[in-house]
């Protein structure tokens, strides 16, 4: 083999190491991906899952979403989902180092903001506030509150049983 072909394969080889591509198509029932990177297309790619060990985690992921792909050898043929990045066009929904957010998008959120001690689910017109001191519950108008100092009850109609 000449010198110069073997040179440029381990340059190849280097340059696919780790990629930065975008899914091109979703298959959300088998849980796998294509993603694009310049001119390479890959095959269909496992889907990056988180797992612990109280937990499984369901994220559907979706076209044009920006991903980071690790290629055992630099070969595209072996690689991996390793990680994914924020876009212009998906970006990130906050730039608060004491938020935990996860935001849907029809709007609803749920948030745990380390530093307040609080954690808010939001969804439509209703909104749950919890934090050490008192739960707070929202919707459309009406309030109920529980903390120390008891319970209180606001809507435009109480109905008791």
């Amino acid at each position: 083999m000449n010198q110069a072909w073997r040179l440029q394969e381990l340059e190849r080889r280097l340059n696919n190491l780790l990629m930065v591509g975008t899914i091109l198509e979703v298959d959300h029932a088998a849980r796998k991906l294509r993603v694009e990177v310049g001119a390479i297309r890959t095959a269909w790619l496992d889907w990056p899952v988180e797992i612990g060990r109280n937990f499984r985690r369901w994220r559907p992921l979706r076209q044009g979403q920006q991903v980071v792909l690790a290629s055992p050898s630099g070969d595209p043929a072996q690689a991996v989902i390793s990680g994914m990045l924020y876009s212009a066009a998906l970006p990130a929904p906050s730039d608060s180092p004491d938020l935990d957010l996860v935001e849907f998008e029809d709007g609803a959120r749920f948030q745990y903001d380390s530093a307040a001690h609080e954690s808010i689910a939001e969804t439509g017109g209703s909104r749950i506030t919890m934090d050490r001191d008192r739960i707070l519950l929202e919707s459309n108008g009406s309030t109920l509150e529980l903390d120390a100092a008891g319970i209180r009850l606001n809507g435009a109609r109480i109905d008791l049983n």
